[in-house]
């Protein structure tokens, strides 16, 4: 039996999180060439909707890093980009890691905080808050990412 799909069955038996997770790795592992692998039309939108939340990640900010991560960056690495725990867990470690390079916004965040997160968001599959949600629901955090964007 292929390892990989062995490792998805014991996933599976452990619990539906776990399973998630493995059929996400399993599925991923299947395309060799992700050039190959076409992403459905409707999450190709979704995700050039949310493209912005890469560039945020890839910057950092100089403020409201744990609201971004709960409200926008989990739910989009989760739910739109289809990541599983640990690989969103290490994006979010790279975005917290930036912020501290580039704006020196180094406090704490803990990693089981990070964790209780990603596991709400993927079980409540919530999409990320878009730029017009931020405004109205953040203002003032919608004007850090919106300085942002704009450089």
């Amino acid at each position: 039996m292929d390892p990989r799909l062995k490792k998805l069955i014991d996933a599976c038996n452990s619990s539906i999180e776990e399973c998630r997770e493995a059929l996400d790795e399993f599925l991923s592992s299947m395309c060799e060439d992700p050039s190959e692998c076409e992403t459905p039309r409707g999450k190709r939108r979704l995700i050039e909707k949310y493209a912005w939340v890469d560039k945020i990640i890839e910057k950092g900010v100089p403020d409201g890093r744990s609201r971004l991560i709960l409200y926008v960056i989990s739910r989009y690495l989760v739910n739109v980009k289809n990541l599983g725990v640990e690989d969103a867990h290490l994006t979010i470690k790279q975005f917290i890691d930036n912020s501290c390079r580039n704006f020196n916004n180094c406090s704490k965040i803990y990693d089981s905080w990070i964790r209780n997160v990603l596991k709400s968001v993927a079980q409540g599959k919530w999409l990320p808050w878009n730029l017009d949600k931020l405004r109205d629901r953040d203002p003032e955090l919608y004007d850090i990412v919106a300085s942002l964007l704009e450089e």
